[in-house]
């Protein structure tokens, strides 16, 4: 059986992060796909981010076809799914959307919704300890909804750092909480893809 991962970029668009993580879960021997939904566009700003997603945001059904299409193309039995902030969502919404396919989520400073009825596989959750988007109370709050719920859920939260702790190319990048949550995201998906 071979496995795979779909990474899901954040508002800054398909990056040389996100590249850059790809290619390391590549080194790892895992399928990868990896869809732009911004279709070579990349923000570097904030505003820019915020108009890009926007405009993803409204046209959100065209996106999950692509996220979809992608799926369809990784040459793999088993697949997570992981993604930064904006694609946190979609990625949740897909799990529950394909429950035979996809075996577990990672995501990175932000949660998706759960559907009634749905079930989600086991999900990995770094965020950081100062995040102006994602209250730590809502953070807590969303995983003991989950435990509630029977789902397998483990929300780490790194001390000291702030949303975007994980992208190189931003000034708070923080590489030790990084470092951590990559091995993290390796135990997990070993566990979750390679049984």
């Amino acid at each position: 059986m071979t496995a795979g991962v779909l990474v899901l970029h954040p508002w800054w668009g398909l990056n040389d992060d996100v590249k850059a993580y790809a290619e390391r879960l590549r080194r790892e021997r895992y399928e990868v796909g990896a869809p732009d939904l911004f279709h070579g566009r990349v923000a570097t700003t904030i505003e820019a981010a915020k108009s890009l997603s926007g405009e993803v945001s409204k046209n959100w059904q065209s996106a999950m076809t692509e996220i979809e299409d992608a799926l369809d193309k990784l040459q793999a039995d088993r697949v997570a799914v992981l993604a930064w902030s904006m694609g946190v969502w979609f990625s949740w919404q897909l799990a529950q959307a394909h429950p035979d396919r996809i075996r577990g989520l990672v995501s990175y400073y932000g949660y998706g919704e759960i559907q009634p009825g749905k079930s989600l596989p086991p999900i990995l959750g770094h965020f950081a300890e100062n995040d102006e988007f994602e209250a730590l109370d809502d953070v807590r709050k969303t995983e003991k909804a989950l435990a509630d719920g029977g789902h397998v859920a483990q929300f780490h939260v790194y001390p000291g750092t702030k949303h975007w702790f994980d992208e190189p190319s931003r000034p708070e990048f923080d590489r030790a909480a990084s470092e951590q949550a990559w091995k993290r995201t390796l135990s997990f998906l070993d566990k979750n893809l390679r049984p």
